[in-house]
């Protein structure tokens, strides 16, 4: 007797103790399976999203006039900001940076299927080596090492700081405008996209001030990285499927393609135009006004052929 009730004791301690750690793991370890706090109603998975809308068929024989240009998507300014926030994933939301280099996967060099390449030249011929990519992305630079004892410099170090998409500040990106007598429309279609990163490196005692002799306040030029080149219409299914923040309607759902393709709500500003040279603006125009001028000329250029082809 005295046997079985030491071991319905035991069986009730071990009991206890199981249940308790199963209370324990179904409230700190279980998985929470569940919508995010996001919004008040059911919301449809972003991935649902269509396919991007194909072109329009256009035929050679039918461009009349076709005219190529380089702009630039500064996202510092304010109406770009819808393709620079969130810098951080938050629910459903991502930067157009953070879209365009999750379909990269960086993180797996190996992944060959349903990823975006990048090119290395502007006629997206050359594809970039994946396993070169995160190397290219890092910022790297040298500072000085100081013998922390006699604060002499005894030589040099590499720093690397790792990339993040927020670091993509603007945008290049290049389209054709051309006329279709077939439906007689003045169309443009961007064609490539290219990332630019922006930083700036920290002083070092190399930045020294001849006048006040301090080497801790000298500024430096913001230094501008360029990634490569993106072919848009490899990257449109992407975009297609990535919902952005519409400012007008957040209820109304608006894609990234729909923004950048169709709806083109962007500021930018024409860096280049096509010429025999192959040159951009400000090769042969130094002042930064004169260049925002130039811009606008090229624009009322476009904009004047248009108007021109009609007759009232």
């Amino acid at each position: 007797m005295k046997k079985f009730g030491l071991l319905l004791i035991g069986i009730f301690a071990f009991s206890f103790a199981f249940a308790q750690d199963d209370e324990e793991g179904s409230t700190m370890q279980q998985p929470i399976n569940r919508a995010p706090a996001e919004f008040a109603w059911e919301q449809v998975d972003v991935g649902e999203f269509s396919d991007p809308i194909p072109y329009a068929p256009i035929r050679q024989a039918d461009v009349m006039y076709y005219y190529t240009i380089w702009r630039t998507i500064d996202l510092r300014e304010k109406v770009n900001h819808p393709l620079y926030f969130p810098t951080e994933v938050r629910g459903t939301w991502r930067s157009l940076a953070q879209t365009i280099f999750d379909a990269i996967d960086m993180d797996h060099p190996e992944r060959t299927e349903d990823v975006l390449p990048v090119y290395t030249d502007d006629m997206c011929l050359e594809p970039t080596p994946r396993g070169d990519l995160r190397g290219n992305l890092a910022i790297s630079y040298n500072i000085d090492d100081i013998d922390i004892e006699t604060g002499e410099v005894i030589g040099t170090k590499p720093v690397e700081i790792p990339f993040e998409p927020k670091d993509i500040i603007s945008y290049n990106i290049k389209e054709i405008w051309y006329f279709d007598k077939q439906t007689s429309t003045f169309k443009t279609q961007i064609l490539t996209l290219e990332p630019i990163m922006e930083y700036v490196r920290p002083n070092t005692s190399s930045n020294y001030d001849e006048e006040s002799q301090d080497n801790e306040n000298v500024s430096e030029a913001p230094v501008k990285k360029r990634i490569g080149y993106i072919y848009y219409s490899e990257l449109r299914p992407f975009l297609a499927k990535q919902e952005v923040y519409n400012v007008r309607n957040n209820a109304q759902r608006l894609s990234f393609d729909d923004l950048l393709t169709w709806k083109r709500e962007f500021a930018s500003l024409i860096y280049k135009q096509a010429n025999v040279y192959d040159r951009e603006i400000q090769e042969y125009i130094t002042n930064s006004r004169d260049q925002r001028l130039e811009s606008e000329r090229i624009t009322d250029e476009l904009r004047r052929f248009e108007s021109d082809l009609w007759e009232f």
